[in-house]
């Protein structure tokens, strides 16, 4: 009683009042606080990694544009060295009996020296196959070598349109490619209907 007489009525609802707010809604307002405060740092760690693995995929995407481009541009290069390669060997092939064959031994050797590296590796060694034996295989049956050696030379001469023709087939259509060529024809077949 001395204590509500000396503060008042008042003042001792306005210090319950205090009191159940730093009892209750205090802890818990700074909870949410501190809540929050963690929810902003992990955003901003998460933000942090999403912008790295962004920047890792942008330079990997662009790294395989490159490549992409780079592999086109000597795919077109590389199916023009094959043919220009098969151009090259009819000729030598025409030539292989006549006195020509030197010369065309000469043209092939040039060009093999500009262009080797457009090549299949198989391609490569075969065209040089071919065009080394053109080059004996004259003399050989001039000289009326052992038969064994003339089969022997031409067979090499003769083995490089295999070689090639091998070397440059397209791969074949994956499964997605077929399925996605049957969709479409399905497609076209139900908009013809």
């Amino acid at each position: 009683i001395n204590l509500v007489g000396a503060f008042g009525a008042g003042a001792i609802i306005v210090g319950g009042i205090v009191f159940y707010l730093l009892k209750f809604y205090v802890p818990t307002y700074l909870s949410e606080k501190a809540k929050n405060l963690a929810t902003r740092e992990d955003i901003s760690a998460i933000t942090n990694e999403i912008e790295r693995v962004r920047v890792q995929y942008t330079i990997l995407v662009e790294e395989l544009k490159a490549r992409h481009q780079l592999r086109m541009a000597a795919l077109d290069r590389r199916l023009q060295a094959h043919q220009e390669a098969f151009t090259l060997w009819r000729e030598l092939f025409g030539n292989t009996h006549t006195e020509e064959v030197g010369k065309s031994v000469l043209k092939c050797q040039a060009w093999w020296e500009a262009n080797c590296i457009y090549l299949e590796p198989k391609v490569r060694q075969g065209f040089v196959d071919a065009y080394s034996a053109a080059h004996s295989h004259n003399q050989l049956v001039r000289g009326r070598a052992d038969a064994q050696h003339i089969q022997e030379s031409w067979a090499r001469i003769i083995k490089f349109p295999d070689i090639l023709f091998e070397a440059v087939q397209l791969p074949p259509l994956t499964e997605v490619e077929v399925k996605s060529l049957e969709n479409k024809l399905d497609e076209s077949d139900r908009k013809g209907s």
